[in-house]
């Protein structure tokens, strides 16, 4: 982050379903004292005959996506045209942003290929940190190599409100960290210097 007193936290929006959630996430970091939150649109295929109509297009997008904002955090907002991830760059550098935040949809193999993600050439790219927010699903959505959580862990979790982690079953095979501020009582003791004779 920035070590002025300003924060820029730039917030891309598209038409995803999840921009609204994308904008909250932003909007949570942007209440932090200096903050500034700008929102950026990309309009990708200007078209010179249909251009008025694009840019109320964006407008609705970027309005839809503000919809549940608090009344105290205002954005500007930045319209653009070009390709995505290089016109969310341009305006990251000329506003000296201090974070990035854009949104993750799931695309098939297919549309990866035909489509292109723009999340990953701006983490490549960017000269700040990149938030990227997501949809939290650890139900629906199966990731290789990774099991499901334990549903008696997640009972503990959520009973304790978060003082305790794991079942009796799981307890002993997690790592329990123990730090140490002090030091042992004979550290240090019986060393000496020893000056050779002149």
């Amino acid at each position: 982050m920035s070590t002025s007193n300003r924060t820029v936290i730039l917030t891309a929006v598209d038409a995803n379903r999840s921009a609204e959630q994308v904008v909250a996430a932003a909007a949570r970091i942007a209440k932090m004292p200096g903050a500034e939150l700008h929102l950026v649109h990309v309009v990708e295929s200007p078209e010179v005959s249909h251009l008025t109509k694009q840019l109320e297009a964006a407008r609705q997008i970027v309005r839809e996506a503000c919809a549940s904002l608090d009344a105290e955090v205002v954005p500007t907002v930045h319209l653009a045209a070009g390709d995505p991830a290089t016109q969310i760059l341009q305006v990251a550098s000329n506003l000296q942003a201090d974070m990035i935040v854009i949104g993750t949809r799931e695309l098939s193999k297919i549309e990866r290929v035909l489509l292109g993600s723009v999340v990953e050439p701006v983490t490549r790219r960017a000269q700040c940190p990149v938030f990227v927010v997501r949809p939290k699903d650890y139900h629906t959505r199966d990731v290789r190599g990774i099991e499901p959580a334990c549903p008696d862990c997640l009972e503990v979790q959520r009973s304790s409100g978060g003082d305790k982690l794991w079942c009796d079953r799981h307890a002993t095979r997690h790592v329990h960290a123990h730090l140490h501020y002090e030091l042992p009582s004979g550290f240090g003791a019986g060393s000496s210097l020893i000056l050779p004779e002149t």
